[in-house]
């Protein structure tokens, strides 16, 4: 590699030691008036943006997990409201629902 061969030799005074990450090596950058690699823009990285389905995936994901967190906070209240009352001494904390008698 040409990396290795230029880590091995002295640096002049004048000249910058620059050591390049193995894929900005291989990507083969255009080279600016300074003579140093540009990196390539956001879009032309070969890398393929999400498909509609993996978003939509995605969404319904926070969804539910927002739906869930809700529900979580409100059996976490409801549960808090009986432990206050209890703490107080109340008997009536929890009314249990009997079916009416019917005679």
């Amino acid at each position: 590699m040409a990396s290795e061969s230029s880590k091995n030799r002295p640096v002049p005074a004048g000249e910058r030691n620059i050591v390049r990450f193995p894929a900005a090596q291989k990507s083969g950058g255009q080279k600016s008036a300074s003579g140093l690699d540009k990196a390539p823009s956001p879009g032309t990285g070969g890398e393929e943006p999400l498909s509609t389905g993996a978003l939509i995936g995605i969404g319904l994901f926070l969804a539910a997990l927002v739906l869930a967190g809700v529900w979580l906070m409100n059996t976490l209240r409801d549960i808090g409201k009986m432990q206050d009352c209890a703490m107080q001494g109340r008997r009536n904390c929890a009314p249990i629902e009997a079916p009416p008698r019917e005679r």
